[in-house]
């Protein structure tokens, strides 16, 4: 059994999360990623400190994460040798794949026409914070600051009456755009496989979280921000809310078939009487009188535990869930059923957990074949040698610094 994209090499040159993060969830599904990084100490993500307890005695977990199942080669690329090699290995590739930004790509002449020049078919996948046009095309640009401060996420989904915006979780914008990046990779490959024809594909972090809050966007033409805000109020959709159990578990609902769902949920919270009150008779009533109902909802709820509401909630037939935590979901038994954890063996011996693509193919979403992130430079001599380079030479490149 091969995987999805068995027999296409990516070349990647791009650091830290959002790009790489692309390259892993081919490399998952059988795809070749060469991880091109400069001799020294490579990406600068193997060695960024944060005290977040990503790097253990085993493993930097956050590498592992995203750059599983990749081949790294060490060039300096700036180097005439260093630039060649570059080109040779450019002519055996698929794709490739760049985080860096126009003006590094322009200094290194790796542009879609220098990179063409020696492969025709090559396509070519590029990713930025906030585009390829325009000014601002050169800014820097992190998924904290391009996607969720300039994408609007940290006013967006900011609670009413809380001022600050809101931090994110570490790499949550990386992420979700680097299943962007993963699709345009994927959409490029079969047009050529259709057509001939290589094409160019852009991805930004902006894109990302515009087409994430597109729905807010696009809504922004007929409502103030005041009106969206209100959107979220749990008065308005008392059938979409999240209510406090007892011991300080939450119940997320969302019924979005309020006719259906109205008389059992009621009869199940044991309030009845709501069902008798004539301004709550449709969902016009019930949302405009949503106030009483989330405090009824609210009071019925909280006046039990979880453990007393668990059993009455998992035989309703219903969309709704209990608000996880994040130890939950890395045990999640439904996850663990569909294969989105699987493990990697690090180079001590020691089983690191890893979060599989979001994307199955066949039902299969772990790699088939999970392998752990690679050291710097671990496949330079391989690659080398599977472009033409006896020992001898490949000695004479690392004496002068040339690769690693």
């Amino acid at each position: 059994m091969q995987g999805t994209f068995a027999g296409v090499r990516v070349v990647e040159l791009a650091q830290f999360v959002f790009v790489p993060a692309a390259g892993a969830l081919l490399a998952d599904q059988g795809a070749e990623i060469i991880h091109v990084e400069l001799p020294g100490g490579g990406d600068p993500y193997r060695t960024l400190k944060i005290a977040d307890g990503r790097i253990t005695k085993s493993a930097n977990l956050s590498m592992e994460l995203n750059n599983r199942g990749k081949k790294s080669i060490s060039l300096d690329l700036k180097s005439a040798e260093g630039r060649e090699i570059f080109l040779k290995l450019i002519e055996t590739a698929d794709v490739f794949l760049t985080s860096l930004r126009p003006k590094a790509i322009a200094a290194l002449k790796l542009d879609v026409e220098d990179l063409r020049a020696r492969n025709p078919k090559l396509i070519y996948v590029r990713g930025n914070g906030t585009g390829f046009k325009g000014k601002e095309a050169d800014k820097a640009g992190y998924d904290a600051s391009a996607f969720w401060a300039r994408g609007g996420f940290a006013l967006a989904l900011r609670p009413p009456g809380y001022d600050e915006p809101l931090r994110p979780r570490a790499a949550l914008g990386d992420h979700a755009s680097a299943v962007a990046v993963a699709y345009g990779m994927a959409g490029a490959l079969f047009k050529r496989a259709q057509t001939g024809e290589p094409s160019v594909v852009d991805i930004s972090l902006l894109a990302s979280a515009m087409w994430i809050l597109s729905a807010d966007i696009t809504q922004s033409q007929t409502q103030s921000a005041a009106q969206l805000a209100a959107t979220t109020a749990a008065a308005r959709f008392p059938m979409t809310s999240a209510y406090r159990t007892q011991d300080g578990r939450y119940i997320q609902l969302m019924l979005l078939d309020p006719e259906r769902y109205w008389p059992p949920l009621c009869r199940m919270l044991g309030v009845e009487h709501l069902l008798a009150d004539p301004r709550f008779a449709d969902v016009a009533g019930r949302t405009e009188f949503g106030g009483e109902i989330v405090t009824a909802f609210g009071a019925a709820i909280g006046a039990r535990p979880w453990s007393h509401w668990q059993p009455i909630f998992e035989a309703w037939d219903a969309p709704w869930e209990l608000v996880k935590t994040i130890h939950e979901v890395a045990s999640d038994p439904q996850a663990l059923a569909n294969g989105q954890i699987f493990e990697v063996e690090v180079e001590d011996g020691t089983r690191v957990k890893i979060v599989s693509g979001p994307v199955g193919f066949g039902g299969q979403f772990a790699p088939l074949d999970p392998r752990r992130a690679p050291h710097l430079g671990e496949h330079t001599d391989e690659i080398l040698e599977e472009l033409g380079f006896e020992a001898a030479d490949i000695a004479r490149l690392r004496r002068g610094a040339v690769v690693q």
